[in-house]
């Protein structure tokens, strides 16, 4: 009861916010052991669903099949908890890349319409880098699975693949995890433009709109 009033009282656009926090800060600290089979489809789960929040227009088509595809998400995220299939991990795997892709390009149309920069718009925009990174711990943890060579982690602890796809995406590299073969090496440089190009242009559009409405 307590919770679900805090909840009706936040933001609806904070909900991805927080959810992508506890995926990156708590869940990480909590998947020793069996908890990684449980924790990774949890907090992927979260996100995926908090991604409805930040959704401005919810009538529509576009709505609808955003919806239809993170249930979708969702079912098969936790088909991979119970069923280790090859064939169940590359569907859930697409689905996922689809869901965050479209919830990454609807927020920034969001950000390119809005009339002035606020508080919405600003936690939007973090929300849209954020989900960058989650789509390249998606797709580390992806290719990683086909190929554990692909990445020269220490464990297969969930934590590790959280902390190399952000501290990637962040251009901090420390090297003491990188990528190994091919197609893991071609999703680094992928992701690593992708979260630059990402910065460079909404944070320019961003300041350009926060001094066009302070000039007027």
């Amino acid at each position: 009861m307590i919770l679900s009033k805090i909840l009706r009282k936040l933001p609806s656009h904070l909900y991805l916010f927080f959810g992508t926090l506890l995926f990156i800060f708590v869940f990480p600290l909590v998947d020793h052991g069996s908890m990684f089979d449980f924790f990774g489809p949890l907090s992927y789960s979260i996100i995926i669903i908090s991604i409805l929040s930040v959704i401005e227009k919810k009538e529509g088509a576009e709505f609808k099949i955003l919806t239809g595809l993170i249930v979708i998400s969702v079912f098969f995220i936790w088909m991979m908890y119970f069923f280790h299939y090859r064939t169940i991990n590359i569907l859930s795997f697409l689905f996922n890349i689809i869901v965050f892709t479209s919830a990454t390009i609807i927020m920034i149309r969001q950000i390119v319409a809005s009339d002035k920069v606020d508080t919405r718009v600003i936690i939007e925009v973090i929300n849209g880098y954020l989900l960058i990174g989650v789509m390249f711990t998606l797709s580390n943890t992806f290719i990683w699975g086909l190929n554990p060579q692909s990445l020269n982690v220490p464990s297969a602890e969930f934590s590790n693949l959280v902390y190399y796809s952000f501290i990637t995406i962040t251009t901090i590299g420390y090297g003491d995890i990188s990528p190994q073969t091919e197609w893991a090496k071609m999703v680094s440089i992928l992701f690593g433009l992708m979260s630059q190009l990402y910065l460079t242009i909404i944070v320019a559009l961003i300041i350009g709109k926060f001094l066009n409405n302070k000039n007027n």
